[in-house]
């Protein structure tokens, strides 16, 4: 989806002596939200500086947050400050509100100088789970991701909020029924569902910070102590209260403390280890889902990387295809590790890299009784993946791993004319090195079947260039 901005804006001041913008989201011709933000002092588009994002508590809007004290917490750090509405005063976690969100985001970071590994987000009751929830559903490194977030009275695990109700209306409006019709629209907008694991997508919180808080006398403060308790050990970076004061949403928050407490963190967006429930096909730090099998069930994610070239995937489920992002080096693949319970269906692996149109060959092998079989290699130009096929052979077979040979242009096979390609060449006319094939046709720059100081000549000339 296109997504525009209107260049509408509006100046107010609310009980603060900074200037609040007021912003429209439109989207095909469509206003579809309204956001207000705050530009900290002396700032300077030479400096990138973290965003505080805001959400508003149910019956507010844009501009409630800023009778709290967190938008000049954030003016005293140097930070900018911005407060969706999210298309609505009585929901903040459905797609559409996601969706918002994300194009307002962008829209700062399109018009502001602002630091990507540094937004931060704090909401209060309604809006208390929009960051964990935000933060579940956008783990994509080249979008918006967030570094840590704060919840005051968040209702973290809508489901178990609606029963406690004994219904909720806003929930039946915004995610399209009751949980007994649409228990996966709960799931997926939840931080957590904590009577099903399989349909919970807390496991994708494992690096975000999280900071919960409750009012002393609230019912529903278990969801933060259970929340707390079922990632203790999982996630390092967790702060719960354990004296709370009274009082309910934004006004159980310390602004200064919970500021302080966020700025601790910066975004971790290439973890080595990735555990997820996905709602949907998306890139994931450094692998990518492709399709669905099942709309309403969650995509199971579970890979560890070793290595720039090596990785273990202990479960894929409910796609049919997986990127590895950023897997195709300028070496000799070595492995991917499989258990062998993934293989009760084909599938398909994808490798991208920067040295994709260097490859000149690519080898895929499976090990059946100590045979070796090749595996179905397609190249998507276009997008520039190598796609292996996995079969289901039906029964348990190893897959023993790619080879890749690249050939680049300049002597010392790297992809860059440099000095070191220079040195190499002297070495071969000294006879101080002796070259492979690869680096005697790259260093017989002016093909006359020899290397001498007219290719060095021709390489400074490269070089210059």
């Amino acid at each position: 989806m296109k997504i525009l901005f209107s260049l509408l804006f509006v100046t107010v001041h609310i009980l603060t002596s900074q200037d609040i913008h007021t912003e429209y989201l439109v989207v095909e011709g469509d206003t579809l939200d309204v956001f207000s933000y705050q530009i900290p002092e002396g700032y300077s588009p030479d400096d990138p500086l973290p965003l505080l994002v805001a959400f508003h508590q149910w019956g507010g809007n844009e501009n409630s947050p800023y009778y709290t004290e967190f938008d000049d917490e954030a003016n005293n750090r140097s930070w900018f400050f911005m407060s969706p509405y999210g298309g609505s005063s009585n929901n903040y976690n459905h797609q559409d509100a996601q969706a918002m969100v994300e194009g307002e985001i962008l829209w700062m970071m399109d018009n502001f100088s602002i630091d990507s590994n540094r937004i931060y987000m704090v909401g209060g009751s309604m809006g208390g789970a929009a960051g964990s929830i935000y933060a579940n559903n956008h783990l994509d490194p080249t979008l918006p991701m967030v570094a840590a977030t704060a919840s005051g009275s968040g209702i973290l695990d809508c489901e178990r909020r609606y029963w406690e109700m004994e219904g909720n209306n806003s929930m039946i409006e915004w995610f399209g029924g009751t949980p007994e019709e649409v228990p996966f629209e709960y799931h997926r907008n939840s931080a957590v569902f904590f009577e099903d694991s399989t349909q919970s997508m807390h496991y994708n919180l494992q690096h975000t910070p999280l900071y919960l808080d409750f009012g002393s006398t609230e019912a529903h403060r278990y969801h933060a102590e259970d929340l707390y308790n079922l990632l203790f050990g999982y996630n390092d970076n967790m702060w719960i209260d354990t004296i709370p004061s009274g009082g309910h949403g934004y006004s159980v928050m310390h602004e200064n403390h919970t500021c302080d407490w966020l700025s601790q963190f910066t975004l971790v967006d290439d973890p080595d280890y990735i555990n997820v429930n996905l709602d949907e096909p998306s890139r994931v730090y450094w692998t990518e889902a492709i399709g669905y099998n099942d709309r309403d069930e969650f995509i199971r994610l579970i890979t560890t990387r070793y290595n720039s070239n090596w990785f273990e995937l202990y479960e894929f489920e409910n796609s049919d295809s997986v990127i590895f992002h950023n897997s195709i080096v300028n070496t000799d693949f070595n492995e991917i590790l499989l258990d062998n319970h993934v293989f009760s269906r084909d599938f398909k692996i994808g490798l991208t890299g920067d040295d994709f149109n260097s490859l000149t060959s690519i080898v895929a092998l499976g090990n059946v009784d100590d045979l070796f079989e090749s595996l179905v290699i397609t190249i998507d130009n276009d997008n520039s993946v190598v796609w292996i096929w996995l079969p289901d052979w039906g029964f348990v077979w190893e897959f023993i791993g790619i080879e890749m040979t690249f050939d680049f242009e300049d002597v010392s096979q790297d992809g860059v004319w440099n000095i070191l390609d220079i040195v190499l060449t002297g070495n071969f006319i000294l006879d101080l090195e002796e070259p492979d094939e690869y680096q005697l046709g790259a260093a017989d720059l002016n093909d006359d079947a020899g290397i001498d100081i007219l290719d060095i000549i021709l390489m400074v000339n490269l070089i210059l260039e």
